[in-house]
């Protein structure tokens, strides 16, 4: 074999001890066991079984011991052989890892195609890019970062997102390594670079978890200490402890990750220090097999599923996403554990046809230059399949005929007569209209012109720009707040017609997933406390009283949004708290309006539509079904209490047996929640009714 790709480190000064405390090869049947452990958290997890809300911590068992066993190769190969095959250590990884990844990527991007709604393919294909490329978890902080995105469908290869941090801390290692142990030729050196590393990671994932939390879930930086931590016991931990002490140490240690599993949940602020609970569980598992590999983690069936934890990992996301397309309906537990059991059938065939036989390829292992070659054929066909997804005539359907359009001109009641008529003739119609507005695929991206220009404040920010109180007419005669969250956000299309028309001063302040209720807010999509929601609001708060406004509009989300835990009545919390808010609000001259949530969709509404175009009404539902749970009502009766005038908008959306989707050739909701741009403008003569009943000041 040439040696081109590797590197000498003849000259190592180290010591006969340290030579012989390196980790030796041999099969570790309790790593199998532990993977097996970490495997099965993560997937009944993803099943949605209630005794385990936290079995998410399976990733961080997986990030230990992949940290534990790279580092060990490398070094073990530094000292025993005096140097450091770089090329064939990336190929070897590539040989591991691509095959099975490859198949699961294509297969995915083909379920995809023929059964999620077509509106998604292009998402996904656009994701396995990034699997390709191992970046995922940077579009996932990218797009995980978007209020767009805050409750959309989870993508069918989000769980690629950790082989990304992995393969980009493994692009790190053997230059510590190589640092370590041939610049400065100590094997202390290397443990002192992975400490720097470790400490710096884990205090900036402790940091960033408390101030932007996807990134910190979905980050490198953030997780680098996890597979350190794995790395650093690979090279100090040289013990052989006495039997019963290794036993008890191995207990604790899988002790520390079911705790984990069984008590940690969408809540808990993760990772930052917690995660250092399943990490130095799963390093005390580790620590103990050097000793021996225990009994229970070599049981048959968890071996059997250790071996092929990786195949399991990649198969079970992509089916039990797709599955309830594939059926029809949403699954139950029972029908969840099924089709993990079905994904564990692939992995095995995968495992068997495709990962074991390529990965123990004598050809391939003997030459790391063809093993590149391969592997970089092997991501060829992907990224090619990929741009062949994105390059398809689009699916979306084309709808039949042309409706009408809908406007609302004339007097009071002549507009709310015939929106009502349009909207029971909307009960009625089952195909979708050719000529509809916003088409689907441009649905998303019909939203209001303030989440461009920064007036909807992002998560990290805390105070919303001075500029955004001063919107709306140049000479005005009024100045008219607009005060709330996306909820708040989307009227603010029809808010700036109804402003340039009466000569109002529009002032907004809205920020993403911040409720204006005073209450302390967790945000699951953001895997956290929300802690700048608070700032934010005091700070608008206080904005409001010195602008002395002549109506303020306020609104928010109603059923989406979790309290932080300790909440016994989170019903009564929500009134409580909208009611101090609007008694905050009150203010001499000022008129105080809550405008009502609108109604809940039934799913992302686009979607069901390119699945649904002959029969719209599948994505319909009734009144009662859209006005959600009875917190709705609390918070009205709430905020009469308190002093403000409450605007209920159901009757601009449902007619009497229906809440449809489609009025005329307007499309009413961009995603699952929020209305488009269009339909806010069409009501905002029906708004300007209600608004202006109490005349803004002249």
């Amino acid at each position: 074999m040439s040696n081109v790709d590797s590197i000498p480190v003849r000259g190592l000064r180290i010591s006969m001890e340290e030579a012989k405390s390196a980790p030796r090869a041999g099969f570790r049947p309790d790593i199998e066991g532990l993977r097996a452990l970490a495997v099965l958290l993560v997937v009944l997890y993803h099943c949605g079984v209630g005794l385990f809300t936290g079995g998410f911590v399976g990733v961080d068992v997986f990030f230990v011991i992949s940290g534990y066993l790279i580092t060990s190769h490398l070094a073990r190969e530094a000292t025993e052989t005096g140097r450091l095959r770089i090329g064939r250590f990336y190929a070897r990884r590539a040989l591991r890892l691509l095959p099975a990844a490859t198949l699961v990527l294509v297969s995915t991007l083909v379920a995809a195609w023929i059964w999620l709604p077509p509106l998604r393919l292009r998402g996904i294909a656009q994701d396995t890019l990034a699997a390709a490329g191992y970046v995922l978890n940077i579009r996932l902080i990218q797009v995980g970062t978007d209020y767009r995105s805050a409750s959309a469908a989870p993508s069918p290869l989000q769980h690629f997102w950790s082989l990304a941090v992995e393969e980009q801390f493994y692009l790190a290692i053997p230059l510590l390594v190589l640092a370590g142990l041939v610049l400065l030729r100590r094997r202390a050196i290397l443990v002192a670079l992975l400490t720097v590393l470790v400490t710096a990671s884990f205090s900036f994932s402790v940091i960033t978890s408390q101030s932007s939390s996807v990134a910190a879930y979905f980050g490198a930086p953030t997780r680098a200490w996890e597979l350190g931590v794995g790395a650093l016991l690979a090279l100090t931990f040289t013990l052989r402890l006495p039997n019963p002490a290794a036993i008890a140490l191995r207990w604790l240690g899988v002790a520390a990750i079911l705790a984990a599993a069984i008590l940690f949940d969408h809540t808990t602020p993760f990772p930052g220090w917690t995660a250092a609970v399943p990490v130095l569980g799963a390093a005390a598992v580790l620590a103990a097999g050097r000793t021996s590999p225990g009994v229970a983690l070599r049981f048959p069936l968890l071996q059997f599923i250790g071996t092929r934890s990786y195949s399991w990992y990649l198969w079970h996301w992509p089916v039990l996403v797709i599955a309830p397309y594939v059926l029809g309906y949403e699954m139950s537990l029972l029908e969840k554990l099924l089709a993990a059991i079905f994904a564990l059938g692939l992995a095995g065939l995968s495992y068997a046809l495709v990962e074991q036989p390529l990965r123990h390829h004598e050809r391939l292992r003997a030459n790391s230059g063809r093993a590149g070659s391969f592997a970089l054929g092997l991501t060829a066909v992907v990224v090619a399949v990929a741009f062949l997804a994105l390059g398809l005539p689009s699916r979306q359907p084309q709808g039949e005929g042309e409706a009408s359009a809908l406007t609302l001109e004339g007097p009071p009641s002549a507009r709310y007569q015939a929106l009502s008529h349009r909207l029971e003739a909307a009960e009625l119609t089952t195909a979708l209209p050719r000529n509809l507005i916003p088409a689907l695929n441009r649905a998303a991206d019909d939203e209001p012109e303030i989440s461009r220009n920064g007036c909807f404040v992002a998560v990290p920010d805390d105070r919303t720009p001075k500029r955004c109180e001063s919107l709306g007419a140049d000479h005005h005669r009024a100045t008219v707040v607009l005060f709330g969250d996306s909820h708040a956000a989307q009227w603010y299309p029809a808010l700036s017609a109804l402003a340039n028309k009466h000569h109002w001063q529009l002032a907004v302040f809205t920020k993403v997933m911040c409720s204006p209720a005073d209450v302390h807010l967790y945000a699951d999509a953001f895997h956290g406390d929300y802690r700048t929601c608070n700032d934010w609001r005091q700070d608008a708060m206080a904005r409001i009283h010195a602008l002395r406004p002549d109506l303020v509009v306020t609104t928010s989300i109603a059923d989406h949004m979790d309290l932080t835990q300790g909440n016994d009545d989170p019903d009564a919390t929500w009134a409580t708290g909208w009611a101090r808010t609007i008694d905050g609000l009150r203010a001499k001259g000022t008129d105080l309006v809550f405008l009502a949530d609108t109604p809940a969709a039934k799913t992302d509404i686009p979607e069901c539509l390119s699945q649904h175009p002959k029969n719209i009404q599948q994505c319909a539902q009734t009144p009662a079904e859209a006005a959600g749970s009875d917190q709705r009502a609390r918070i009205a009766e709430a905020v009469r209490g308190a002093g403000a005038r409450v605007v209920d908008p159901t009757p601009w959306f449902c007619g009497p047996d229906r809440c449809p989707v489609v009025v005329g050739n307007t499309l009413i909701y961009r995603d699952d929640n929020h209305i488009t741009g269009q339909y806010a403008r069409l009501l905002a003569p029906l708004l300007a009714e209600e608004l202006i009943r109490k005349k803004p000041k002249n």
